[in-house]
């Protein structure tokens, strides 16, 4: 091969690849989302949840566990155990968007099966003279209380939405202060559920509803977080 032909050659392959590097995408790794994970199972006292493979979380029945960083912008693993044992559940993949605050709330027995009912997107709110509420209804173990509304115990009507198991609401406003929130059965003023909480200005809170004490049927709870 004469030293011309090997010079052209050389010249091609060079364009060549060069407008093969050109045409890669280099996508930015996306800012770290943040998980918190509600404990409403049936029977699991301490759920631990391992997150992609190397971040254990906690929460106690029935109350949330703190904030962790997870990875964003591709699926993580979530395991669940309870006494460093594994329940039964093949591993759950989440793909969760950069800096997002995501709420997951945890259902059912270690006896049959734990999973993710709930996924809520947790919202910042500005400062304003109203903080904003909404409810999730997560008791399941219920005859008389499959359907709910929530009050306030003075009669208003706390939120628009009617509540099956799973629902959630809408955030709504309130004037700051204390109010005694009631669980009602569903067209009628039996109150499955009180809870009284102190609301201040500028923050968003989370109300929901679980089981009390499975598994004695229509025993509801009320907690509450920011």
């Amino acid at each position: 091969m004469n030293r011309r032909l090997q010079l052209s050659l050389l010249i091609g392959l060079t364009v060549l690849l060069s407008a093969c590097t050109d045409d890669v995408l280099v996508f930015p790794t996306p800012e770290p989302a943040n998980v918190k994970i509600v404990n409403t199972t049936q029977d699991v006292s301490v759920l631990e949840t391992v997150i992609d493979a190397s971040t254990s979380i906690v929460a106690e029945r029935g109350s949330p566990s703190a904030y962790v960083s997870v990875p964003a912008g591709r699926p993580i693993g979530f395991v669940f155990k309870s006494n460093g044992a594994d329940l039964r559940r093949d591993t759950l993949f989440y793909t969760l968007g950069g800096g997002a605050n995501v709420i997951l709330f945890a259902r059912g027995s270690q006896s049959r099966l734990i999973e993710f009912r709930r996924a809520l997107q947790d919202t910042s709110i500005a400062a304003t003279a109203n903080p904003v509420v909404r409810f999730v209804h997560m008791a399941e173990n219920t005859d008389q209380f499959v359907t709910l509304e929530v009050f306030t115990q003075s009669g208003q009507r706390a939120f628009a939405e009617i509540f099956d198991p799973g629902i959630a609401s809408a955030y709504t406003s309130f004037p700051a202060g204390e109010y005694t929130f009631e669980a009602r059965e569903w067209e009628t003023t039996t109150v499955a559920a009180r809870f009284t909480a102190t609301l201040e200005a500028g923050k968003s809170y989370t109300m929901y509803a679980y089981d009390a004490a499975p598994p004695l049927r229509d025993s509801i709870a009320l907690q509450m977080f920011e």
